[in-house]
């Protein structure tokens, strides 16, 4: 073993392996089910310096149900050993104590674990980071509250980050170590900050005391809050301190209604403060704390409503322009109908403010043109609201209407509907509005990332950073206009998904925004028929998401046209993914600029299985390098569907799909291919020859198919491969003979994934353990998913676990076997046969003939005229049809032996009496078949020849004692005759039926033939002899 790092997390080990290696400094024993650790375990690892053993036993409410009770138990000096061990996770365990620790230790994870006391000093004097969140609380309870002793600390002189979060405890620790930079103490029952309780915690930059007088009217998860619902008591000098070092605060979610003065004029390196989730609506109006913020940047008042209170409009208190630094105020959640034009006034002064987010507040009225006067502002958060920019109609002193420029949206039209609707949800920990500081630059996306398909969405961050976004999804948009986008001409993102705009979009009106280069447009019901739609963005325009508008493409019999499309000489990215697009459109796509199409969840299954009208639709987009056609209902791509597909194309997408056939031949075509996704289909075949890719073609995705064996030759061109995917296929075996050129040396893969496919482990695939061993491709969920499926001894076990050499003990046990045998065959079968040959030919002969019965030497009679007379119904069309086209094309043209038969209208001599050939051909043929069918309306299913016929065959067997009867049943339900039942239980071989199933077919003519070429008597139940007939 030379690796430094070993992973053995989410493996089924029961007990700690045994590691023997100076060189190890990394150990992963996670997600196993190790419920031991010996004294021992980690002595053959001197040099260990990072020992991860978290999720081994989680706490009884957070295990799954069919879990069995379990704890993790370690020895007291299992880590003695270990001196230079420096980062240990041991969480999610259920531990209850803590063992001794090495000296060395500078970080511990004790979360979810069962440790409520912890009195005696840790000995780890170098300790720097300490985790014991949610060893106490609803989902891990323990019936008491949380104690960490002052001793504790005072051995921890190093120590910087302490958490202490969902542990029941009721009040702030004595006795914090002085150096901690990171406190967090979330969750908890604390209902009192008493003086100075952070004075001496000079180095302390972020304090955590969220959710400990909670607000529980709109609470996701089980809620606690404070005895009657009272907020958590702050004292004016709680956060005291002579040097406070504090930058970040979260007071969120503790019920507060007011914050008592001077709380916050000690803090002054505070950059970020989190007041969400209390009750402060009327502080946010008038509060003169914020005056004591002057050095903040970052402020979330989320959800800080009044219950059953809506607010006609939202006023800032105007102390709120004294924080001069403020880069973000997030104000969702607050519920209020506009914002007033103090609040403008305020917002006015704040020069550097570049976040505003006033998500979900049933705003419906704002005046997007007083944002102007924040400069410095680059994300406007509007969604969620109410807005739809109607204009406002007024009467004249003539009796007639004109339109104003404000909206005329009543502010009260919505205060009751608040009331009456049920408390927002909102999970306490999922939240994106979270406060980070020292952002930094986003870098631009690369073009050609290998391991990730780009998205819409993932362009965003590239194309709107450092311009104005602006948001206004999920609002009450219905129609756009010219008025909408007043204000908003400086805006270079504007997101409008999710409104209710039914609409045909014409030319005009997006006028003015001229810096517009983003635009999300999807989740409506949009017409985009006219050809001057977007013209007036044709020179900024870069990203186009016009996704999930199917309304109108849904209608039958409406026409549908792209036309718009070329007139943006910009656009690079267009979304018309999930429109349902499959008929009535142009037939084809015209655009200089596009490089990424997204046309996924369409139909063109439809439109390329339409006599090749649709054939050219991607043709003409001559900059394209990237196209998502998945989701399309696709059975097979044509070779010309692939032919005329842009040459550009560097990125094709064709997952989940209906694919059964891909034309391999003509790949070639697109030499400028790089990646080819055609996971999620039904794809079987690979071509045995070598399939030509392009040079550059790095990355191919076949998972979730149903191959079964790679052909030796199909990568043999692929030189630039890189990254192949083939798991979750139905993959056995890899020939060692036939060995695939990816797997031979010189090969440029980096990564091949081979887990979830049922590999055949035995000696003729041995070769592929020590293959997966010794490669240095990287191979995903090798040592847990890559896994024996046959034979069934070996069925679950790692492909790993397999050994060569194991394999050349069995070939050499089996080739002595077989040598022994031979010699001893060589010499006692010759001595044998010399001295009881004959005895032994003799006993054969005997035994032969017993086994063999007895049977009836043919005597002159056998040679019949005819195999078989067939007796039916001439006046049962169906019976008719059936004898003449199935039972004679079955038996007499068809087979490897033709039979004879004799049909009454067919062979019967003319001139003889009836009953003279009947006679004649009964007695001439070597069996008589008797096809029975229901009549046709329930009449006599059998007529006077027939019964002839069969008092012939019996009286046949009376006198010759030959069973010649045969019959054919054409009816599933017929009448249970007792002769037929008596037959079934004598000879079953010799009745017949017709099946219903086409695919029965076959078997039915082999036991017809059957029936025919051997005597009945061969055929009867061995419990019956001769003497009973």
């Amino acid at each position: 073993m030379n690796s430094t790092s070993v992973d053995c997390s989410f493996r089924p080990l029961k007990i700690t392996p045994l590691f023997q290696a100076s060189s190890v400094l990394e150990i992963n024993l996670s997600y196993t089910k190790i419920s031991y650790v010996g004294r021992h375990a980690f002595a053959g690892v001197p040099n260990l310096s990072t020992l991860k053993l978290m999720g081994n036993c989680p706490p009884e409410r957070l295990r799954a149900l069919e879990s069995k009770k379990c704890r993790v138990e370690i020895h007291r000096d299992a880590f003695k050993s270990l001196k230079n061990l420096t980062s240990l996770y041991l969480s999610d365990n259920s531990m209850s104590s803590i063992p001794l620790l090495p000296a060395t230790l500078q970080f511990l994870d004790l979360q979810l674990n069962c440790i409520v006391n912890i009195i005696h000093p840790l000995n780890t004097p170098n300790l720097q980071t300490l985790l014991l969140t949610k060893n106490c609380f609803y989902a891990n309870p323990c019936n008491q509250s949380f104690y960490i002793s002052e001793k504790v600390f005072k051995e921890l002189p190093n120590l910087k980050s302490l958490s202490l979060g969902y542990n029941n405890l009721t009040s702030v620790p004595k006795g914090l170590p002085p150096s901690l930079t990171s406190l967090d103490l979330r969750e908890n029952t604390i209902t009192e900050v008493l003086k100075g309780a952070f004075s001496h915690l000079t180095y302390l930059k972020t304090l955590i005391l969220e959710w400990n007088c909670q607000r529980c009217d709109h609470a996701a998860r089980p809620c606690f809050p404070c005895p009657n619902n009272l907020p958590l008591h702050l004292h004016p000098e709680a956060f005291y301190s002579e040097n406070s070092s504090i930058s970040f605060l979260s007071l969120r979610g503790n019920s507060l209604k007011t914050i008592p003065p001077g709380l916050f004029k000690h803090l002054k390196r505070l950059k970020g403060l989190d007041l969400s989730d209390n009750l402060l609506a009327y502080e946010i109006r008038n509060g003169t704390f914020f005056r004591e913020l002057t050095g903040l940047t970052w402020i979330s008042l989320i959800y800080n409503y009044e219950p059953l209170k809506t607010f006609s409009e939202l006023i800032l208190s105007p102390h709120i322009s004294k924080i001069s630094g403020l880069h973000s105020l997030l104000l969702s959640g607050n519920f209020f109908l506009r914002l007033s034009k103090d609040s403008f006034k305020v917002l006015s002064k704040l020069q550097n403010l570049s976040k505003l987010e006033l998500r979900m507040n049933f705003i419906s009225a704002c005046n997007l043109t007083s944002l102007s006067q924040l400069p410095s502002l680059t994300e406007v958060d509007l969604s969620q609201n109410m807005l739809n920019f109607l204009p406002c109609y007024s009467e004249s002193s003539s009796g007639t209407l004109l339109t104003t420029q404000e909206s005329c949206q009543n502010p009260n039209l919505y205060t009751d509907y608040v009331h009456d609707q049920l408390p927002i949800v909102v999970d306490r920990e999922k939240t994106s509005r979270v406060w980070k500081p020292n952002q930094p630059h986003l870098p631009e996306m690369e073009e050609n990332n290998e391991f990730k398909m780009q998205q819409p969405w993932d362009f965003k961050k590239k194309l709107c950073h450092q311009k104005l976004s602006f948001d206004l999804s999920q609002n009450d948009l219905l129609s756009l206009n010219k008025r909408v986008f007043m204000g908003l001409e400086n805006v270079g993102c504007l997101d409008l998904s999710f409104n209710y705009m039914s609409q045909t979009l014409r030319g005009g009106m997006f006028d003015g925004m001229k810096k517009l280069v983003f635009l999300n447009m999807s989740f409506n019901r949009l017409d985009l028929y006219d050809a001057h739609a977007f013209s007036e963005l044709k020179s900024t325009l870069k990203l186009l998401d016009v996704s999930n508008n199917d309304f109108h493409f849904k209608m039958r019999g409406m026409g549908h046209r792209f036309w718009f499309l070329k007139n943006l000489t910009n656009l690079e990215v267009l979304s018309l993914a999930n429109n349902g697009i499959g008929m009535r459109i142009d037939q084809r796509l015209l655009s200089n600029s596009l490089k990424y199409l997204y046309f996924s969840g369409n139909h063109l299954d439809i439109m390329w299985g339409s006599e090749n009208k649709y054939t050219h639709f991607f043709q003409n987009l001559t900059k394209l390098t990237y196209l998502d056609i998945s989701n399309n209902g696709l059975k097979s791509v044509s070779p010309q569907e692939l032919i005329n597909l842009p040459i550009s194309i560097k990125g094709l997408s064709i997952s989940n799909n209906l694919l059964k056939y891909f034309p391999w031949q003509n790949i070639s075509t697109l030499s400028n291919l790089c990646h080819l996704y055609l996971n999620r289909n039904f794809l079987t075949y690979l071509p045995p020859n070598g399939t030509h890719f392009g040079p550059h073609f790095s990355l191919l995705d076949l998972s979730h198919n149903r191959f079964t064996f790679i052909p030796e030759d199909f990568f043999s061109k692929a030189t630039s491969l890189k990254y192949l995917y083939l798991n979750h296929n139905q993959i056995k075996a890899l020939s060692s003979q036939h060995l695939p050129a990816l797997f031979k040396n010189g090969s440029s893969l980096d990564e091949l994934a081979l887990h979830d496919n049922p590999f055949k482990c035995d000696c003729d695939t041995s070769w592929l353990a020590d293959f997966l061993r010794t490669t240095s491709i990287q191979i995903p969920h090798l040592t847990t998913h890559v896994r024996c499926e046959f034979p069934e001894s070996q069925q679950g076990k790692h492909l790993l676990s397999m050994d060569q050499r194991s394999c050349q003990d069995i070939y050499g046990s089996l080739a002595f076997v077989v040598c022994s045998l031979f010699t001893v065959m060589l010499t006692v079968v010759p001595l044998l046969k010399h001295l009881y040959g004959w005895d032994v030919w003799y006993c054969l002969q005997v035994l032969w003939a017993g086994h063999k019965g007895y049977s009836q030497l043919p005597g002159k009679d056998s040679c019949h005229h005819y195999d078989a007379f067939v007796v039916f119904d001439t006046r049962n069309g169906a019976v008719r049809d059936w004898v003449y086209n199935e039972l004679t094309v079955n038996l007499e043209r068809s087979g490897n032996r033709r039979f004879s038969l004799c049909l009454e209208e067919r062979d019967w001599i003319p001139g003889i009496s009836c009953i003279d050939n009947l006679h004649m051909a009964v007695k001439n043929s070597g069996k008589t078949v008797f096809v029975l069918a229901r009549g046709a309306h329930g009449a006599e299913m059998i007529n006077g020849v027939m019964q002839q016929a069969f008092f012939m065959v019996q009286q046949r067997l009376l006198d010759e004692k030959m069973d010649t009867a045969v019959l054919v049943l054409l009816d599933e339900m017929f009448p249970k005759l007792k002769y037929l039942q008596l037959r079934k239980r004598l000879c079953r071989k010799s009745v017949l039926s017709w099946p219903r199933n086409p695919k029965a077919q076959p078997l039915f003519w082999n036991q017809m033939r059957i029936a025919l070429a051997l005597d009945n008597l061969k055929l009867y139940d061995r419990n019956m002899s001769e003497s009973f007939m």
